[in-house]
């Protein structure tokens, strides 16, 4: 009986067995992973990879796709042959295509079809690509470049490896394609690494990208040794300072216009040692329109917006503002100037920074260079928004009763229209101390506290320096 048992079992698993399909690895599709971007739809991402949004719906078993937000992570279809994570990269200074396939052992003919790239020379500092990037694989640095006469044999040496290890490196057959200055690429910590641009570079970061109008950006230079750095973003001369707490670090900060053309913009740096010129290098910056709205249009006095008196009053604060003070006396992010908190309400923007303006009938031709505070609490005080020494105090015309605090390194501080100033001219004031009193005076429709920041010459959003701290 248990024989007679036994054989049925057999057979019935060898029925299942001829009926079943076989499953191979492969037949389950490997998707690689996007992170959700800010502001972006799946509409918008359909677009970026060439595929479908019932495609993403279907693969990742979205039930409602207004859940979709910021950091959602999707697996996106159609993409053969691609697995990882998909990062979004902003292309820096000294990087080419040609770099970042390299590095993370991508074929250059891949980061074009998925970035939807026809020629490397599209590409810009600051325009955003997408990279896929795997577990597992180690990154490629630039070690050092090719010197003349330079041999394989030597190259290996200096990385102390074997020299069919930095052809495999490098993605090439044969040690001709390594030529004089061409990077050399090897399996090293990223503290290790040297810039492509010049031995003497580590690093040189642009942050943020692409430049944006209204923003504050940083430039910071990593450097082997000791250097004095010079250079230039469009007509505006970069001031470097060192960064105290990293050696041979040195960074500069750089204020866009609110009304800065979008496009491409000049970029320059340059690398000096005891008055020898180290290195000096040129790329082009991509730079976008900022958002920002219309304020409704404004009716003031003709004399606050007729360009025979305004024009003087702009020439004297630029030279107020164009001061470049070697100390830096903020620490950490900036204060609001006024009592209260943007979180319960207590702080109120009657016009934020950017918002394009009409005065008396004009096109929109003008600006808002600050954020503007209407009065919240049952004070009219006026606090120092960061460490720093008065430069100017007195009355002007637009600005009114006007206070100018040096923060140092090229920031600056308006605060306009007060109807009491309460420090003089060189007084070093720490934040949150009193400073002033707010009025109605100069180019105003009611009472209210302008405040503008300057970084090396160019108003920029104050909003950035109380949300983020800089260098």
């Amino acid at each position: 009986m248990r024989r007679k048992l036994f054989v049925i079992f057999i057979t019935i698993l060898l029925i299942l067995s001829c009926n079943q399909k076989t499953v191979y690895a492969q037949d389950t599709p490997t998707y690689p992973v996007y992170v959700v971007q800010p502001g972006e739809t799946l509409t918008l991402i359909a677009e970026k990879f060439n595929t479908t949004v019932d495609d993403i719906i279907n693969v990742n078993g979205i039930v409602n796709a207004n859940l979709i937000s910021e950091g959602t992570e999707l697996y996106i279809p159609g993409l053969e042959g691609i697995t990882g994570q998909l990062l979004t990269h902003s292309v820096n200074v000294g990087e080419t295509l040609e770099d970042l396939s390299r590095a993370n052992h991508i074929p250059l003919q891949t980061l074009l079809t998925l970035n939807k790239i026809t020629s490397p020379n599209e590409v810009f500092v600051g325009t955003n690509i997408i990279i896929p990037i795997n577990d597992g694989g180690s990154a490629l640095y630039v070690a050092h470049s090719v010197a003349p006469q330079d041999t394989l044999l030597e190259s290996a040496v200096h990385l102390q490896t074997n020299p069919w290890v930095v052809l495999d490196w490098n993605d090439t057959r044969t040690s001709n394609t390594l030529i004089p200055n061409t990077p050399v690429y090897a399996e090293i910590s990223a503290d290790q690494a040297i810039s492509r641009i010049s031995p003497y570079l580590k690093d040189i970061v642009i942050d943020p990208l692409p430049l944006e109008q209204g923003n504050t950006i940083v430039i910071t230079v990593q450097t082997t040794e000791p250097l004095d750095i010079s250079g230039m973003v469009e007509d505006h001369v970069l001031h470097f300072f060192p960064m105290s707490d990293q050696e041979n670090t040195y960074y500069a900060i750089q204020g866009i216009h609110a009304m800065a053309e979008p496009g491409l913009v000049d970029f320059n740096l340059t690398g000096s040692s005891n008055g020898q010129s180290i290195f000096n290098y040129d790329q082009m910056l991509l730079q976008q329109e900022g958002v920002f709205i219309q304020d409704p249009p404004l009716y003031v006095q003709d004399e606050t917006v007729d360009p025979a008196i305004t024009q003087p009053e702009e020439d004297f604060a630029k030279s107020i503002v164009s001061q470049i003070t070697p100390e830096k006396y903020w620490q950490g992010s900036f204060r609001y100037p006024v009592d209260g908190s943007v979180a319960d309400d207590t702080i109120g923007f009657m016009s934020t920074y950017g918002n394009r303006r009409s005065y008396n009938n004009s096109e929109y031709i003008y600006f808002h260079t600050g954020l503007d505070f209407g009065v919240y609490v049952n004070n009219l005080n006026i606090y120092a928004p960061a460490a720093g020494v008065v430069a100017y105090t007195g009355n002007m015309t637009v600005r009114g009763g006007a206070t100018y605090i040096d923060h140092g390194q090229g920031i600056f501080s308006g605060l306009f229209h007060q109807a009491e100033i309460l420090v003089k001219e060189g007084d070093h004031v720490e934040a949150g101390d009193l400073i002033g009193i707010i009025g109605a005076t100069g180019r105003v429709t009611g009472p209210h506290l302008h405040w503008e920041i300057w970084a090396n010459g160019v108003q920029v959003n104050p909003v950035d320096w109380v949300n983020n701290s800089y260098p």
